[in-house]
């Protein structure tokens, strides 16, 4: 009873992956420009960081700040990336910082030059496959919109346009949804990028209703596959320490957990047969992986 309501469960959610699939996730720090943006910018990017490590390994969350926050470095780095990705593996950017919009070009501040809209479109066209994620928290960041709108990768916005100019609150609040239980709407101690989206858009909402004021940032989500895409988990059992057997097999749950999730995000690419075939072969793993570590954790 228990693996039909799981599957049941798992085939009314619309989510996706592949066996061997990997996440590949870069931070960037930008310029904060005054100690408190320093800070503030540091602290979502190390929380942002801690996240990730709950869904991909060490070797994959790549952080840049300071001094290696360069074009260079950046640009470097992304090309690296896109070489050894294949079609299954996802890749997601945070860009967490101050830009700004001259009326025809966007530019993100990092130390030197800036990265541009070409810049960040290029990278994102250069990953194989879908399902690739931006997240970019600075004002004006509403301007990549139009130049990066690709219903095949996920886009996440701080402003709708290029023209909100003030510091945003939304990076701060999109960063707290991470670990967050009223962020996970669904209650799967899963926090999708829509469920991420969805919390810090209210809660930016609520600040300038309770200051009376006009909100000066409205945060935008574009593409499809952001209720899929999962970006923390919460409420983690903790990889048990005394018994190696146990330890191991909730590792592998770990692993299964993310090919369930890979395996929605290609959901279109499959017929229904072979979606239903493959995702019932992932859950009866899984259950019978639960049943052991149940037996074992009674003995």
């Amino acid at each position: 009873m228990r693996i039909i309501l799981v599957f049941s469960a798992i085939l009314m959610s619309s989510v996706s992956l592949s066996a061997q699939a990997e996440l590949y996730v870069t931070i960037v720090q930008g310029l904060g420009g005054e100690p408190t943006f320093e800070e503030n910018f540091h602290t979502q990017s190390q929380t942002i960081a801690e996240a990730s490590a709950s869904l991909t390994d060490a070797d994959k969350i790549t952080f840049f700040n300071g001094d290696d926050a360069t074009r260079e470095n950046l640009l470097r780095h992304f090309s690296t990336q896109s070489a050894i990705m294949d079609v299954d593996d996802r890749a997601a950017i945070y860009l967490i910082g101050h830009g700004g919009f001259d009326g025809e070009e966007y530019k993100f501040n990092i130390p030197g030059i800036d990265i541009t809209t070409d810049d960040i479109l290029n990278v994102m066209d250069s990953f194989p496959g879908q399902n690739h994620f931006l997240l970019n928290t600075s004002s004006t960041s509403g301007a990549l919109l139009e130049p990066l709108a690709n219903e095949n990768r996920i886009l996440v916005t701080a402003t709708r346009n290029g023209n909100e100019k003030n510091a945003t609150f939304f990076g701060e609040y999109f960063v707290e949804a991470l670990s967050s239980e009223d962020a996970d709407l669904n209650k799967n101690n899963n926090i999708s990028i829509e469920e991420a989206f969805g919390f810090a858009q209210r809660q930016v909402e609520e600040y300038f209703e309770s200051q009376g004021q006009l909100a000066t940032e409205h945060p935008e989500l574009t593409g499809n596959g952001a209720a899929q895409f999962t970006i923390a988990r919460i409420n983690q059992v903790a990889i048990s320490t005394e018994n190696p057997r146990i330890a191991e097999l909730q590792e592998q749950n770990l692993e299964i957990d993310r090919q369930i999730e890979s395996l929605q995000l290609r959901r279109t690419e499959l017929s229904n047969e072979d979606y239903i075939e493959q995702l019932q072969a992932l859950i009866l793993q899984s259950a019978r992986i639960n049943e052991e570590i149940d037996q074992l954790t009674r003995e």
